[in-house]
């Protein structure tokens, strides 16, 4: 490798973290769209399960979850207009979006029932895919080293 190839691959790996918390953001946001239609249209007790408070206090927090993750993957893209992403801001963003990816279609799956889990909708899939963008690229616990290393300006060696 030439000199400073390291210090470029890593900043690839920032950069490539970005995309993978927006790939895992898109799952929670499409399977909070999904249920959002679902508990509108399925009725239970001749109302749209929609109208129960705890089916509106779970899609508020889902909702909470995917803009937060949102902003924090727009905050490093943004300041990579000036080179790439730092460290810090890839991986929180990384850690932060697979995780709540997990959540969000965990929950999304609960709400729908049978019908989330079902291979004949897609719910399934973005549970599944969610999981995996976790372990791509890094998976969650790297990630939180990674921020532990660059909020205390270190790297950790973890072989020792």
């Amino acid at each position: 490798m030439p000199a400073g190839g390291f210090k470029k691959l890593m900043e690839a790996f920032d950069l490539e973290r970005c995309g993978n918390a927006t790939m895992a953001l898109g799952q929670a946001t499409g399977a909070l769209d999904d249920v959002s239609a679902y508990v509108q249209e399925r009725k239970q007790f001749g109302k749209p399960i929609a109208e129960f408070q705890a089916v509106q206090l779970k899609l508020a927090e889902m909702y909470m979850k995917t803009e937060a993750a949102r902003l924090m993957i727009w905050r490093a893209a943004s300041n990579a207009e000036e080179g790439l992403p730092s460290i810090l801001e890839s991986s929180s963003g990384k850690c932060f979006s697979n995780t709540i990816a997990r959540e969000v279609c965990g929950d999304a799956m609960q709400l729908m029932g049978a019908y989330g889990y079902s291979k004949d909708f897609p719910m399934e899939r973005r549970l599944r895919d969610s999981w995996g963008w976790g372990i791509a690229g890094g998976a969650i616990d790297i990630q939180k080293v990674n921020i532990a290393g660059a909020m205390l300006g270190r790297r950790f060696d973890q072989r020792r």
